[in-house]
């Protein structure tokens, strides 16, 4: 696993991907996979069916790599919240603002 420190130099050297590969966090995002079923959580809420294939940091990586590795969060309010969330590849793009434009592919500044 990570440290706090490592996952810092990564972010400041832009080379986050590497925490992504990380024995550690494949591990984990295949368990919180499995925890939920395997559905996109926020398809899920409207109700509809789709299979999951990506585990989304719900408060983002690069602000806060201290929560990296945790299934959960505590607000401002003391109420507990996922912090990893199961998600289909279009709920992730829509999540992060990506835009896929014909010609030039999706814009955006993470390239996984």
């Amino acid at each position: 696993m990570l440290t706090v420190e490592q996952i810092n130099k990564l972010i400041s050297e832009n080379k986050t991907i590497k925490f992504y590969h990380d024995y550690s966090w494949v591990k984990l995002s295949k368990q919180v996979l499995r925890e939920q079923n395997n559905e996109c959580q926020i398809c899920k809420g409207k109700g509809i069916y789709t299979k999951a294939v990506i585990v989304h940091h719900v408060n983002y990586l690069r602000e806060r790599p201290d929560l990296a590795y945790s299934r959960t969060y505590i607000d401002s309010l003391g109420q507990e919240h996922r912090q990893l969330l199961a998600v289909c590849h279009n709920c992730h793009e829509k999540i992060h603002g990506r835009a896929y434009r014909a010609r030039t592919g999706f814009v955006s500044e993470e390239k996984w």
